[in-house]
């Protein structure tokens, strides 16, 4: 990967190879960075450093994440506990950043800052991967790599292992290998970490890969080397057996324990629980909500009913349900959005030779955050918050200005 040299425009491919390399291995580095960016950013644009520059499409997704961080504040401000709502919602400011990092991102033109990103994350995957690895051989405990939580450290290698594996459409032999790395390392990561519930969406997602280059996958699978990655993660699961046979063990335990009717005040049981007295209290004020300031305190009195402990929980485990007490039907509305523009405007992009990279970019990163946000956390965590509006604005970034351009590229595109 050869760097601009141009500033803007080597800063910008190495912002994109960092915030997909850092996720999972460097954590919370990625929100510094995101901020950093939007400070920077405004700075630059008051020293006119570069234009502002926004498409249609890049209109519509900063819109979208405005209307999301307002709605949430407003329906705040009409719960009680108002004292509380500055703490609750500082973590909205990132969702203000299209408006600045987006023209950045566009200062760089002619430059396809989707393949660094690409890069970045299968080479941050197989790096989580071995630090997963190394954790749970040296401590004997759940991987968490560099998020310090083991279901956002599997969630980031969810996502990375997805984008890295579009490497696979690179003629390039090294970048094959980077897409066969991702999505074993990505496998790897997420079977350490012990997370369940994200662990069923590792299948989504290689669906989506299959689709992606299904003739690609066909070629490289059959190549030595990619048998010889496969082996070495197999040694890697082998050697962490009894975490995952203790994992699978507790699994049935507590299913067992369900089915025959006994409540358990964990993993499963708690979610369900939790899933019970959240539903009740949607129902309390399912316009509005109870304002995200009362997110939690709005289940005590569903929870208190059955007289087990009520655990000190930030979110009811489960991301649609989480904002649904928050703001209601309003807020649940404005997250749905949020999670489909990226989608919705790679879709109704111009046909340029990105086109389908930056739709299967999008695909991966709204299955991602659906799927696993059905039992895991979604917003509201600076990791979490930080990846998907990087990788969403790359996306709108990435989208042609000219689309009579794009045209005239995609009908004449550069010699491999």
């Amino acid at each position: 990967m050869t760097l601009p040299r141009n500033g803007i425009d080597r800063n910008n491919v190495i912002a994109a190879f960092l915030m997909g390399a850092l996720p999972a291995v460097g954590g919370s580095v990625i929100s510094f960075m995101l901020y950093s960016f939007f400070v920077w950013g405004l700075m630059s644009l008051a020293l006119k450093r570069f234009e502002f520059q926004m498409t249609r499409s890049d209109r519509a997704l900063a819109w979208t994440f405005t209307a999301f961080a307002a709605l949430i504040v407003l329906t705040a401000l009409i719960g009680p506990n108002r004292s509380e709502i500055p703490h609750s919602i500082v973590w909205l400011l990132a969702f203000l950043s299209p408006w600045v990092v987006i023209p950045r991102l566009r200062a760089s033109r002619g430059i396809d800052l989707l393949q660094p990103y690409i890069i970045g994350a299968a080479i941050g995957v197989t790096a989580a991967a071995l630090l997963a690895f190394v954790q749970s051989s040296i401590s004997g405990i759940r991987a968490e790599g560099g998020a310090g939580n083991a279901a956002v450290f599997s969630m980031m290698s969810l996502c990375l292992m997805g984008i890295g594996g579009l490497n696979i459409a690179s003629p390039s032999k090294t970048r094959e290998v980077l897409a066969i790395s991702a999505v074993v390392g990505g496998i790897v990561a997420l079977s350490i970490s012990l997370t369940r519930g994200v662990g069923l969406m590792i299948f989504p997602i290689l669906a989506l890969l299959v689709i992606f280059a299904p003739a690609r996958w066909r070629f490289v699978v059959m190549r030595p080397l990619s048998g010889l990655v496969v082996a070495v993660a197999a040694i890697a699961l082998y050697n962490v057996q009894r975490l995952l046979d203790g994992r699978w063990n507790e699994t049935l335990r507590e299913l067992h324990r369900l089915l025959t009717g006994v409540q358990t005040t964990r993993g499963i049981g708690e979610r369900l629980r939790l899933w019970r007295a959240g539903w009740d209290a949607f129902f309390d004020s399912p316009v509005w909500g109870h304002g995200i300031q009362n997110r939690m305190t709005s289940l005590i009195p569903e929870l208190s009913k059955d007289g087990l402990p009520i655990r000190g929980f930030t979110h009811a485990h489960n991301g649609f349900l989480s904002f649904a007490l928050d703001g209601g039907i309003i807020t649940l509305a404005a997250l749905a959005a949020v999670l489909c523009v990226p989608v919705f405007i790679a879709w109704r992009a111009p046909r340029d030779p990105s086109y389908r990279t930056r739709l299967f970019l999008a695909l991966i990163l709204f299955t991602a955050y659906v799927g696993c946000g059905m039992t895991q956390i979604m917003f509201k965590h600076d990791i979490m918050d930080a990846f998907f509006i990087f990788c969403a604005l790359l996306i709108a970034a990435s989208i042609p200005a000219n689309p009579g351009l794009a045209h005239r590229m995609d009908s004449n595109p550069p010699s491999a």
